[in-house]
């Protein structure tokens, strides 16, 4: 093992975890520099006298356990006529010693100045042995008492080795010392030749953990270094603390809730995620049909490709002086998820050890203390109680991180301009202050600080405040097949799964969004463990995105559930619906960038769509030098086409209108027919140039499906039977293919067969 005992730059409490090793390392730790128990010299002597054998060496102190071997090796004389009682002719001699035994002056050698009666006598007495004195009550332990599992062998030796590091030279030479003098009992030879490391492994070695952390502060005491016995004793309470909150970091993040509140253990599903240096980075515009250069990466397209240990790396913030770290991402790309991680690496003890207490705040649990006034340090003990052991978070050598996970989730108007500055940790306030303070420094500056947020939120906090941005962009090509690959038990089906999304290609696409990858787990891993062999399952595409939208409207109704003021606040169906019909006069104009003046015209207010329900999103491209513009657009172009097919069937399912055409059906002739609207849609999308509607259309007919109507009941206003009306458009599918007019959508022409009719097909 190497020797971390001389490192002083790692942090204390690495062995305080109970979740990142196994029982048996603390068996394994053993620094590299130890002494011998090598005998004293001694000179040869004319008398021998029977006495008790000493125990035998001391066992190194990386097998020790609760039960000190100190209790036995100072035991009362036993019987002599115990069989164990075992006798050695052996003389013990301790120079310079006040506690030294009778029996070092039973030499013949340098007791010239004594007469022979004076001589006989002290031999006489040597030959009783004399009774062994009681230990003193520090180096006592009950038997019954429990030593704190946060109490390890790699935390107590950086500990005494920290605190002995603060002695002056001359401090710590009569430390020794007077460690060697009170303590005859365990230190047989002076400690004067013995460094710092070597005095901690000695005490370590020859005392249990517990006796070792009691008599140096006693010692400590004595010397009238308070100071520096408080500073150990700080020390392991909050290692006690720490180790305390770990369990509950444990237990609240051991579980992920993917899409509607789903609860998977998080190491069954997790996947490393594309995170990267830099917050500019557009959203993924990568399409089937088309090339959407207005959503095209800026000047800068080379991105430094980060892990998620690769955040708060010490090496990287001493080099670049990072306190405050931002990192943005699209709503579902899988910022929480790599915050989880972070935290179960740290709680497991596996990275990130230089923090020694992490305290995640998200804004979800902040909005239930938005009205209060509260102290700084109340709101951390109200968060987690553990912590009300520790007085402050300022201490040396125990730094500290905050994470506060969803900006865009705070209720508390954040204003940095408008917010006074506060620096008391006790005195109570209000939360929007606390806040805005721990992020520009004032509260606990030493502390560093990880703030996750969705794009359209990074203006609140001033550039001055934020030393480093990452982005988290959902999954590259391999780690979205790995993702299938883990949270699917069954490899032959998760196999079966990764084949069936790369053979549609939007879908796979799309699958660069951890959230859209577990809609596509949900319906898959259902379908296709029950798929006949030899059957061929579908390539339709509407279910999935249905799915996808019902998440985001779920999330937007949980998050409408904390907000104040609920006024002007659109109900689902009629924000779906403008939102719906944006994105069908954007795709009109084959647009895909959201400008002010579209939020305006559909009465839509921007922050409802990208922050509460999540379905746009916003992103800065560099256009030039020093110059960044804001762009606003859906998550992914295709969820504007799916909007957009959307809005067109239900202003006809709902309104009778048909929204292709631009004026609403005739009723003195006929009732409108959905296959009528279905044949404009089909003729729109073959002559349309360079494929703007085909996706769009492949929507728009499986809607029509009876399935995905199911999913849409809470947004129509009827459904029915519609297994003539498919039957009737796929003939007339069928016809244009044949036709063969326009060649290049045939293959589109036939996905929508697909869409169409998403049952089961033998081969």
């Amino acid at each position: 093992m190497e020797d971390t005992a001389s490192d002083n730059s790692l942090p204390f409490g690495q062995g305080a975890s109970a979740f990142g090793s196994d029982p048996g390392d603390e068996d394994d730790y053993n620094p590299e520099r130890r002494l011998s128990l090598d005998l004293m010299h001694w000179e040869p002597i004319t008398h021998v006298y029977d006495v008790e054998r000493a125990a035998s060496p001391a066992p190194s102190y990386v097998s020790m356990k609760s039960d000190d071997w100190l209790n036995d090796r100072f035991e009362t004389e036993a019987d002599e006529e115990s069989p164990t009682c075992i006798t050695t002719k052996i003389q013990l001699d301790r120079q310079d010693s006040s506690a030294s035994s009778c029996c070092s002056f039973c030499s013949d050698e340098g007791q010239e100045g004594e007469s022979k009666s004076e001589r006989k006598s002290q031999k006489k007495s040597c030959s009783q042995p004399s009774p062994t004195p009681p230990l003193k009550p520090e180096l006592l332990k009950d038997p019954n008492e429990k030593r704190h599992p946060a109490l390890t062998v790699e935390f107590t030796f950086k500990a005494l080795q920290s605190c002995l590091q603060k002695l002056a030279a001359d401090e710590l030479k009569s430390f020794k010392r007077i460690l060697w003098e009170r303590y005859p009992e365990c230190f047989r030879d002076p400690l004067d030749g013995f460094d710092i490391v070597d005095v901690v492994d000695k005490m370590l070695e020859i005392c249990d953990i517990e006796v070792s952390l009691k008599i140096t502060q006693l010692v400590l005491r004595d010397m009238n270094l308070k100071k520096v016995a408080d500073y150990l004793q700080g020390l392991c309470k909050r290692n006690e603390v720490r180790y305390e909150l770990k369990i509950t970091l444990k237990r609240k993040y051991e579980n992920i809730y993917e899409g509607l509140a789903q609860q998977t253990l998080f190491e069954a599903v997790y996947t490393d995620l594309y995170i990267t240096d830099g917050g500019n980075a557009a959203s993924n515009s990568e399409h089937e049909f088309r090339q959407i250069e207005e959503l095209q990466e800026g000047r800068f397209d080379k991105k430094e490709v980060l892990s998620c240990r690769d955040i708060f790396n010490p090496e990287i913030v001493k080099t670049r002086y990072i306190r405050t770290l931002l990192t943005k991402g699209s709503p579902g790309i899988g910022k929480s998820s790599a915050v989880q991680r972070f935290i179960l690496d740290w709680v497991d003890g596996t990275a990130h050890q230089d923090v020694f207490f992490l305290l995640p705040l998200p804004f979800k649990e902040l909005n239930q203390m938005a009205d209060a006034e509260i102290g700084f340090m109340d709101l951390i003990c109200r968060l987690y109680p553990e912590m009300k052991e520790v007085d402050n978070l300022e201490f040396e050598g125990c730094s500290v991180m905050f994470i506060c996970d969803g900006l865009d989730d705070c209720n508390v108007p954040i204003d940095f301009r408008r917010t006074a500055y506060w620096c008391d940790q006790s005195e109570p306030t209000t939360l929007k202050i606390l806040i805005t303070n721990l992020i520009r420094g004032n509260l606990l500056y030493s502390a560093y600080v990880w703030i996750t947020t969705r794009p359209i939120t990074i203006n609140l906090i001033p550039p001055e405040c934020i030393h480093q941005i990452t982005e988290v962009r959902g999954f590259t090509n391999e780690q979205r097949e790995a993702y299938f690959r883990k949270a699917i038990a069954d490899k032959e089906l998760a196999e079966s799964v990764i084949t069936y999304i790369k053979s549609c290609r939007t879908l796979y696409i799309m699958c660069h969004m951890p959230l859209f990858c577990w809609v596509v787990r949900n319906v898959l891993e259902r379908e296709l463990h029950n798929l006949p062999t030899g059957a061929e399952f579908p390539k339709a595409l509407t279910h999935f995105y249905t799915k996808l939208l019902l998440v985001h409207i779920s999330m937007r109704g949980q998050k409408l559930q904390t907000t104040q003021s609920k006024e002007g606040v659109l109900n689902d169906q009629d924000f779906v619906m403008k939102l719906g019909k944006m994105a069908f006069q954007l795709l009109e104009k084959s647009v895909f960038r959201i400008e002010k003046e579209n939020w305006k015209e559909c009465g839509l207010d921007a922050q409802d769509a990208v922050v509460t329900a999540g379905l746009c999103t916003q992103f800065h491209r560099e256009r030039f030098v020093m110059y960044y513009e804001k762009v606003d657009c859906f998550v992914h172009p295709t969820m504007q086409e799916y909007l957009a097919a959307l809005f067109v069937f239900l202003s006809f399912k709902n309104h009778g209108k048909n929204v292709l055409e631009g004026h609403k059906f005739k009723k003195f002739k006929k009732e409108p027919s959905l296959v009528d609207l279905q044949k404009n849609a089909v003729d729109k999308a073959m002559h349309a140039k360079d494929g703007n509607y085909d996706i769009f259309l492949r929507f728009f007919l499986g809607m029509s499906v009876e399935a995905n109507q199911d999913l849409l009941r809470s947004f129509l206003s009827s459904t029915g039977h519609t297994l003539h009306t498919q039957e009737e458009i796929s003939r007339y599918i069928r016809k244009k293919i044949k036709e063969n007019h326009h060649p290049e959508r045939n293959e589109n022409l036939q996905m929508c067969l697909d869409e169409l009719f998403p049952q089961i097909k033998s081969n």
